[in-house]
């Protein structure tokens, strides 16, 4: 039986569902990618140079953005608003840190690769959680009573 304040919130639009599915992989992608950070302290270049220390904090950091980001695509899929704007504000921060990547080491193929997959995913998935009927489901459940 059905209470009066039982508001039934509306099924996400399969942009959404999509974009929780890329958010994810977002996130895998950057767990992955840190964890790759983490075990290039072994290097003997890094080593040489003395940078083990800050590679693995950098990984570690990159790990942490990838499970945080995970932690809030679940969020999108209820139509929370605060999961959109921390979502994008993650894949925000992880398109910045691959663009730092090469900028930092322009002649590495690898940090080529992290933009290419890492950044591009990240910028799909921030202009498809503002535009269009992904948009208007936020909106739409925002107006919503809390439940």
């Amino acid at each position: 039986m059905r209470d009066e304040h039982d508001v039934e919130r509306p099924r996400p639009p399969k942009r959404v569902i999509v974009v929780v599915v890329l958010t994810y992989i977002a996130g895998v992608l950057d767990i992955l990618f840190g964890i790759v950070l983490i075990l290039s302290r072994y290097d003997d270049a890094v080593r040489a140079d003395g940078d083990a220390y800050e590679v693995t904090l950098w990984g570690a950091g990159v790990i942490l953005l990838g499970l945080l980001t995970i932690a809030m695509a679940s969020g999108l899929t209820r139509g929370r608003n605060s999961a959109r704007i921390f979502v994008t504000v993650l894949l925000s921060i992880s398109l910045l840190l691959s663009i730092v990547d090469v900028v930092v080491a322009p002649t590495d193929a690898s940090s080529w690769w992290s933009l290419g997959i890492g950044g591009v995913l990240s910028a799909l998935v921030i202009l498809a959680l503002w535009a269009g009927r992904s948009a208007e489901f936020f909106r739409r459940s925002r107006a919503l009573p809390a439940a």
